[in-house]
């Protein structure tokens, strides 16, 4: 446990000094040490440079990097858990998957994801969101686990010119009465900042 413990206080300080990621901690999932977890602090706009990470979780085409993968994860206060997870083969195909785990929602709510992916000169490249539509104070499924996968084919260049992942998390309620249209209108309002409407996105509700 000590060991893990200062394993994950040196991976937070060497994103700490390296750059200006604003990712709150990093170590490794308790029950798969071959995984990373990134945890993201704020829920809009937390950037995360690749080349702040520890190799080889540093850049996007891995190819065969064995059982080692990077989750990266956000709480949306009490109400749910969020994670992500992206992978890319050596051909270019990318997979995305959004996760949601409830813990107490409100009858009614939206949570939404969104992960901007960002060259290096800040240029929004793509934007993935997803969404997930509770009901009775569980997903609109009648579960309370929710997951979104969505899939994006690029060049290995392409990909290898992502230098940073930008993340939001959403929550919106029954007394705003946004509908669809609305409710897909302000996840794209709440990531402008760093789109300004500019490069591909993809959005999805999952299975």
């Amino acid at each position: 446990m000590r060991s893990s413990l200062l394993h994950a206080m040196a991976l937070a300080a060497a994103v700490t000094v390296s750059g200006p990621a604003c990712a709150w901690l990093i170590y490794p999932d308790r029950d798969d040490p071959d995984r990373l977890i990134v945890e993201i602090e704020r829920p809009y706009g937390d950037r995360v440079p690749l080349g702040n990470l520890p190799q080889p979780f540093n850049m996007l085409v891995r190819g065969q990097a064995g059982g080692q993968s990077l989750l990266f994860r956000w709480p949306y206060e009490r109400e749910a858990i969020g994670s992500a997870s992206l992978d890319v083969d050596l051909t270019g195909q990318g997979h995305i998957e959004f996760e949601f785990v409830a813990r107490n929602l409100v009858d009614g709510q939206r949570l939404g994801a969104a992960a901007v992916l960002v060259a290096k000169d800040g240029t929004p490249l793509h934007t993935f969101y997803a969404r997930a539509d509770t009901l009775g104070g569980v997903f609109d499924d009648g579960t309370k686990f929710h997951s979104v996968r969505l899939a994006l084919e690029r060049p290995p260049a392409w990909w290898r010119g992502v230098d940073a992942i930008v993340f939001f998390n959403m929550s919106y309620h029954p007394i705003q009465k946004l509908d669809d249209a609305g409710v897909w209108a302000a996840m794209q309002r709440a990531v402008w900042n760093v789109t300004k409407g500019q490069g591909t996105e993809q959005r999805g509700f999952g299975d």
